[in-house]
């Protein structure tokens, strides 16, 4: 089945406006050279193949002859400067037809989501440098069809090469139906466009710092870009969600009005640089900033359609701070984005223009976003009023209609976020890229609660969470907890302690990862083990309790998902930290507790045996399985296991990597109170709240005097007791217990 087809140019004049030529490279990286796009549709089992290769043909044969230069050739120009080029009618479009069926089929790829990673596995990327205007490629897989569409920037923006597919999907449904067909004939009409005539500057331009999204200033940040390596994911927002949203984004207070696209827009500008503070890429005192392109079509007055360049870079800035704040943040976000929008106007569009028109004097002109998108920028560019989905391209496709865009993963960069057209079922799909640890720490955030990444296309996607509000309709909730350096990884909670201090509880929470220990909740955790050794004795942290949220799992051990894209390096930096958190938990001076319920595996059980005490449910079942993965326990495993519950059992439990449920665990003194199994609320819950017990009946023993014992325990030796104990012989609570003794009445405790 593999061929191609070459359409010979028609004749055309076409001459393209500054625009053209200038603003594909004013972003160096953004736009790309080519604008590429994948559609994907579904076939029916007895589809025709070889006819619909030839509608194919032709509706491809009259797109060319309706928009020629698309056959042309990009070659320089020798009037202007280095970006100067110019389309001339000498060369071919090309449409290239290709069986990958042995590949890859609809149903799997629907089941993932239309994943672009596993769309790069089978598709081949169009060299950037290609002569060729435009190219066509149809790929079928099994029960599917793959059209990629590239198209140069140059002769045509994201708006204008959405018009020449509904052209090429017009020109299809009449293949289909037998309205145009074989022979095919070479237009000898001229096709003729000056654009210059019509995107123009039309007088003397201001200065390029009157556009706050270009700078004349030489490039930064920008030449660190190829170095950094990047994550690709696409995520959904429910329809009901984006109601929603938008409601949450306006400002009541403020009464402007923002679109869905401007609603949309901030919660991801939002999500991201929350996300990167937390990677640790952005400080929170930076200034952040997005960068959007508008449409100037309407606002120029052109005939549509027009095909060329017509976008207007805009950008809006803001205090991290103020982007941040959980209650006030999205909006703050939403009511900048439309500001930047309404600075989009036609006088502006033209004196930009003009800037690019004398951009020979000012060769550093570009896009001042590039120097920010590792750390305070992102570039968000919406298709989300395209209507792409509402397009037919005729009944060979199961639903007349495309069932998903992507975009190819080869060729993004840092900080650039797409908005896909809107779903016929009203909610909205979202392509970013950013460094792993950024996209982790949007998984961690609340960030996920609103979307659900695109896994599954043909079940129902998780809907975003919504809550009803007293008039029956769903509200945007927007917790508090998605502050700054707060994160959903690891809940917080503190309980008074009796005589002073307080009891910290820390409940791992990933549930889509069973609280495996990715590099992020490695890292918060290690904040809290070290917040704790810095307190000060009196009224501090007196017992700490790790626990999970999870009903089901305690800690699924280290991520693997994660540990499987890492380098040797990274590799060797999670390891470092996860020995010398787990290192730091074990030395803390003040009692620890380990509320297990569920699984404890690996990592997550090398935790619990850090901690001083352990609490078991019914259904708790632990283990060291490492043997069978081809590696050891490496977080302390191989000597804390001895140390509780003797040599013997450690080599049995390690060398096997067999689980131990929590009957033969707390036989072998793994674990210090077994909470047998009621019918009164979840095991989990009863775990810890047994967890809770034990620490309040130790918290009322006299704080300096747990302290002290937690020392000579960890020692266990008599030079350590003797230490201890002289520390305590001259404190008020030791004069408080002798008196509260003698006098038979309950001591009061200081810590003191």
């Amino acid at each position: 089945m593999d061929r191609s087809f070459e359409i010979q140019c028609p004749p055309f004049d076409l001459e393209l406006s500054r625009w053209d030529t200038v603003f594909p490279h004013w972003g160096r990286s953004f736009p790309p050279s080519h604008a590429r796009r994948i559609h994907c549709f579904s076939l029916g089992r007895n589809a025709d193949k070889e006819s619909l290769v030839g509608h194919l043909h032709v509706a491809f044969h009259h797109t060319v002859q309706r928009v020629p230069f698309l056959a042309g050739s990009i070659v320089p120009s020798l009037e202007g400067g280095n970006h100067q080029r110019k389309v001339v009618p000498q060369g071919v479009a090309r449409l290239d037809i290709r069986d990958l069926s042995h590949k890859l089929s609809f149903d799997r790829l629907a089941e993932e989501g239309f994943s672009q990673h596993l769309l790069a596995e089978v598709l081949c990327s169009t060299e950037d440098n290609t002569p060729h205007v435009c190219l066509f490629e149809a790929n079928f897989i099994d029960r599917g069809l793959l059209l990629v569409v590239s198209i140069s920037h140059i002769v045509a923006d994201g708006r204008g090469v959405t018009e020449m597919i509904k052209i090429f999907a017009q020109n299809l449904c009449k293949a289909q139906a037998g309205l145009i067909g074989y022979p095919l004939e070479t237009t000898q009409e001229v096709y003729r466009s000056d654009r210059r005539r019509i995107v123009t500057g039309n007088g003397v331009p201001g200065p390029v710092e009157a556009h706050p999204a270009l700078t004349s200033a030489a490039a930064g940040t920008h030449s660190r870009l190829a170095d950094v390596g990047t994550c690709c994911r696409t995520y959904r927002i429910g329809a009901d969600a984006l109601v929603a949203l938008k409601k949450a984004a306006s400002s009541a207070a403020n009464n402007s009005w923002i679109s869905t696209n401007d609603a949309i827009s901030a919660f991801i500008w939002r999500s991201i640089m929350v996300a990167r503070h937390r990677a640790g890429f952005l400080d929170a005192g930076n200034e952040v900033h997005v960068a959007q392109p508008v449409d100037c079509r309407a606002l120029l007055g052109l005939e549509e359609p027009y095909f060329g360049n017509a976008i207007y870079m805009t950008q809006g800035s803001l205090p991290f701070a103020d982007l941040a704040g959980a209650a006030t943040g999205l909006s703050a976000a939403a009511r900048i984005i439309r500001a930047q929008i309404r600075t989009a106007t036609a006088e502006r569009f033209r004196d930009v223009v003009g800037c690019s028109e004398r951009a020979e004097q000012e060769p550093h002109t570009r896009m001042k976003i590039a120097d920010d998108v590792l750390a305070g920028g992102i570039i968000l560019t919406s298709h989300f009023k395209f209507g792409l989905h509402q397009v037919d391209f005729g009944p060979a496709f199961e639903g007349r209609h495309v069932k998903a865009l992507r975009f190819p993963v080869r060729g993004t960069m840092v900080g650039a976020v797409i908005v896909l057209p809107r779903l016929p079922d009203g909610s909205c799909e979202f392509m970013i890229t950013e460094q792993g640890r950024t996209v982790e720490c949007l998984v961690d955030d609340v960030f996920c609660r609103f979307t659900a990444e695109t896994k599954t296309a043909k079940s129902v996607l998780p809907p975003s969470p919504t809550s009803p509000s007293r008039n029956g309709q769903a509200e945007f909730v927007f917790p508090e907890s998605t502050s700054v350096k707060e994160s959903t990884a690891l809940n917080m909670t503190t309980l008074q302690a009796p005589h002073t201090g307080t009891i910290k509880i820390i409940e791992m929470n990933r549930p889509k990862a069973k609280n495996a220990i990715s590099l992020q909740m490695l890292r918060q955790l290690h904040d809290e083990v070290e917040r704790i050794h810095g307190e000060n004795t009196t009224g501090g942290t007196r017992v700490l309790i790790l626990a999970s949220a999870l009903d089901d799992v305690f800690c699924a051990g280290a991520d693997l998902k994660q540990r499987s894209v890492m380098s040797d390096a990274q590799v060797e930096e999670f390891l470092a930290l996860l020995r010398e958190t787990t290192c730091k938990l074990a030395q803390l001076p003040i009692p620890t507790i380990a509320a297990v319920a569920g699984a404890a595996l690996g990592g997550g059980l090398e935790l619990a045996l850090c901690c001083h005490l352990r609490v078991f449910s019914s259904t708790a079942v632990v283990g060291l399985p490492e043997t069978k993965l081809g590696i050891i326990p490496g977080a302390g495993g191989t000597y804390r296991l001895p140390r509780i519950v003797g040599i013997s059992h450690a080599r049995d439990v390690i060398l096997t990597g067999r689980r131990v449920e929590a009957q033969e665990a707390f036989a072998m003194g793994l674990c210090n109170r077994l909470v047998s199994h009621d019918s009164s609320g979840t095991e989990r819950g009863r775990a810890l709240q047994a967890a809770i017990e034990l620490a309040t009946d130790i918290c009322g023993g006299a704080p300096l005097a747990v302290r002290a014992a937690t020392g000579a325990l960890s020692l266990a030796s008599p030079a350590g007791e003797e230490a201890a104990y002289a520390s305590l012989l001259h404190t008020t609570d030791r004069l408080e217990g002798l008196s509260s003794f003698g006098e038979k009445r309950a001591a009061v405790f200081v810590g003191e």
